[in-house]
């Protein structure tokens, strides 16, 4: 139902003279609101206004009924907050448009769209804007969380209120209409006094019902505000719906929620619809992420329903998230509950797919009292008014700020909203979340001592961790190279016993056990240890602090993407890899660390057992390497300075052992002495006296 709406926004327009006095249309610019165009900053307050309210016939119609609303006369825009935090300390800015009352885009103050941004931001501050007006493909501004989503004439706003419904409070429920809210031009209305460290804008439009336009009445007021803090990643979203009719009524409305985050990750789309669930004695918060790609299988105009805010498990936040970055809308509780749930909003959260930039995406919202959306359940007495408040989290998602109380950001609703959760480590079955969060704490920790440089910080993880480690690592490779000596003795079991598979496994057992060694030693090393190393790959792939970080000064810039040594305008397309815009240095050296890797390797380097055997360690000496460079060509420079120097360091803590091996096989051997026993040695020992010609046995 919600594509239905956005779809008859341009018949609307078309229908505009039936909907709207004629002065209000020639007021109205011809751009589309979704269009950049100069902030109405200043705008004053608008109020009531004498002129008689423009028809506004619900979509579905009702008999002998007249509707209107006062519009504003032309589409507004409201930009408050600022970029400038080390000025005005805001963290980030909404711009507004009163279509809908909708946000058009909410920036950050701390983060950029491209390193090139960010990197000029800093160095030239006073050239950056005129920068910026001269090369707007390359400087492309503060980054944008969230953004309108479909074609501009009828895009869909985050945060644009949608349908209202109303209807009779009688047993008969007798509906009196539902409206699309985001086709009016709300007005501008003064924003309730607040703290002076804050910042608030106030929408409002009011349905009128009558014979005529002039005689229409007040029925129902929406009021919408929203209110933003310095040094806070929240905005308050209030909804406040009132009924003016004089008779009790029943209302359902839906509010729509955050809506095109941008796609991070140049390989893979990570986008997620995020929602949390309360599963139990109104504590546990159970997060669920639904892929972006997901709408590419749903219909058009479908809601997906993600749950309520009722029943045995209820829902408490949607949003959506990328790699980086998230916004999640909660819908709080009456003032003074202590519980985290709203239920007496009968509320469903909802999410639905739309056209977005050439690709299906997925809208996010809420409904409230609209289970049936021909049936409010809300009841409104004559005269009761009753505000819905929201708490909009639009941000990077850093685990500090979700965890740690000491962090300036950190609020402790994030914590019992989970919002720890909505960062996405992959999924790997063996990706354990608590360590993963154990190595970005380790991380952070390590870039205060490198000087807040985050490549430093990698290189000195790898090595902790390596040091950490060595001990099981020297165990499995003695063990790896003990075994390698038994490679002939194994391979003529095998010929042996080559149609007898039991007998082979028992014998081969008994030799292991005559020999004092156990095959699994090798193995159980390296099992340990993979869980930290997946633990570090996801960490360092969930890190917002590594998004145009920069290692050096003019190499590896960004440790978010590749390390672009040499780039260039024109996409040059590889078998394998796929389109590359620049030469990329650390995959080649990782290939090289690979490479000796495996000459390094007790069970590549060794003597095989056979030439089929032999054949394959040198096959595989070369495809791993080259598997590498074809999978981290276009990954993000930071997991590839990770594995690089990780295998840099292995093959150096190879060499050592190695070496060790030796020195303690070449002691051992010098150590064995031959002792002389007193007496006649045994009979087979001597030496036997040379024979004359003559020697005849038993002569």
């Amino acid at each position: 139902m919600l594509l239905v709406w956005n779809a008859q926004k341009d018949k609307a327009a078309d229908q505009a003279p039936q909907e709207q006095p004629a002065a209000q249309q020639a007021d109205t610019p011809a751009e589309p609101a979704v269009r950049p165009a100069p902030a109405d900053e200043a705008a004053p307050a608008q109020g009531p206004t004498s002129e008689a309210p423009a028809p506004a016939q619900p979509d579905a119609k009702t008999a002998d009924t007249e509707w209107f609303v006062a519009q504003a006369p032309r589409t507004q825009r409201a930009v408050f907050g600022s970029l400038d935090d080390a000025e005005k300390g805001y963290t980030l800015q909404l711009e507004l448009v009163n279509e809908g009352a909708a946000v058009n885009t909410i920036k950050l103050a701390k983060y950029f769209a491209t390193n090139a941004d960010k990197r000029l931001y800093h160095d030239d501050p006073a050239g950056y804007a005129q920068a910026r007006l001269k090369d707007p493909e390359k400087y492309r501004g503060h980054y944008s969380l969230v953004n309108p989503v479909g074609p501009e004439r009828s895009a869909s706003l985050p945060f644009a209120t949608r349908t209202l419904v109303i209807a009779e409070a009688t047993p008969e429920g007798k509906l009196l209409g539902k409206w699309d809210l985001a086709k009016f031009r709300w007005r501008r209305v003064a924003a309730p006094a607040g703290e002076p460290d804050q910042a608030a804008a106030a929408f409002e439009l009011v349905l009128h019902h009558g014979n005529s336009a002039k005689a229409a009445r007040p029925f129902v007021r929406v009021r919408k505000t929203y209110t933003i803090r310095r040094q806070d990643y929240s905005i308050e979203l209030s909804l406040a719906v009132e009924n003016l009719s004089g008779q009790a009524l029943r209302i359902g409305i839906d509010q729509s929620g955050p809506t095109g985050l941008p796609r991070e990750d140049i390989r893979s789309d990570l986008r997620k619809v995020a929602y949390g669930r309360l599963e139990s004695a109104d504590t546990q918060v159970q997060v669920q992420l639904k892929p972006i790609k997901e709408a590419a299988d749903t219909p058009l105009g479908e809601i997906v329903s993600l749950g309520g805010s009722d029943g045995a498990e209820p829902l408490l936040w949607v949003g959506e998230t990328n790699k980086y970055f998230g916004s999640m809308m909660y819908l709080r509780p009456d003032a003074g509950s202590d519980r985290l749930t709203a239920p007496h909003w009968q509320a469903q959260f909802y999410a639905a797919p739309a056209e977005g930039g050439g690709e299906k995406t997925f809208l996010t919202g809420i409904r409230m009292g609209l289970y049936d959306a021909s049936n409010p359940l809300l009841e409104f007495a004559p005269g009761q008014a009753r505000t819905a408040t929201f708490d909009v989290f639009a941000g990077p998602k850093k685990r500090e700020m979700f965890s740690n109380p000491d962090n300036p950001f950190y609020r402790p609703l994030y914590e019992k909203l989970d919002y720890l959760s909505t960062i996405d480590f992959g999924g790997c079955f063996c990706s354990w979340a608590p360590l993963s969060l154990g190595m970005m704490w380790l991380l952070q920790t390590l870039s205060k001592l490198a000087f807040g440089n985050y490549g430093v910080a990698i290189i000195l993880l790898v090595v902790l961790v390596r040091l950490v480690l060595h001990p099981l690592t020297k165990r499995g490779q003695v063990s790896m190279a003990r075994m390698q000596k038994f490679a002939p003795q194994m391979q003529k079991l095998k010929e042996k016993y080559a149609d007898d598979k039991d007998t082979l496994n028992r014998e081969m057992m008994k030799f292991y056990k005559q020999q004092g060694a156990t095959p699994l030693l090798g193995c159980l090393p390296m099992m340990l240890q993979m869980p930290i190393w997946i633990a570090l790959w996801t960490g360092l792939n969930a890190s917002v602090e590594l998004r145009h970080a920069a290692f050096l000064p003019v190499w590896i810039t960004d440790l978010a993407g590749p390390d672009a040594l040499i780039s260039w305008v024109k996409p040059v397309s590889i078998p394998l890899i796929g389109a590359i815009t620049s030469f990329n240095l650390l995959p080649l050296l990782l290939t090289v660390a690979m490479f000796l890797q495996t000459k390094l390797n007790p069970q590549m380097s060794g003597q095989a057992a056979s030439p089929d055997q032999a054949k394959q360690q040198k096959l595989m000496s070369y495809m791993m390497p080259g598997m590498m460079l074809l999978f981290f060509y276009n990954a993000p420079s930071g997991l590839t300075l990770y594995i690089m120097t990780s295998t840099f360091a292995g093959v150096a803590e190879q060499y050592v052992i190695r070496k060790h091996i030796r020195d303690k096989e070449a002691a051992e051997a010098a150590a064995e002495t031959t002792v002389v026993v007193p007496g006649k040695a045994a009979r087979s020992a001597r030496t036997k006296k040379p024979k004359g010609p003559n020697w005849v046995k038993g002569g």
